[in-house]
């Protein structure tokens, strides 16, 4: 039997897709971490604003390739 591989939603292959930010709500700032190991990302004020700054940053701790 052939096994087919893992389908992707997005345009880029599996390994180099980022996960999503963790989004946290302390003390009236929300707050954007890494999923894997926790790094503090962004904090803002709207939630909106928050996720947009997260996207934009690589987390200096667990990304390793450089890409």
């Amino acid at each position: 039997m052939r096994t087919q591989p893992y389908s992707t939603t997005g345009s880029q292959p599996a390994t180099t897709r980022r996960l999503a930010p963790a989004l946290h709500l302390l003390h009236g700032l929300w707050v954007a971490s890494c999923p894997s190991c926790g790094f503090q990302l962004a904090t803002a004020r709207t939630q909106q604003r928050c996720e947009r700054r997260a996207a934009r940053r690589v987390c200096p701790v667990c990304h390793q390739d450089g890409a």
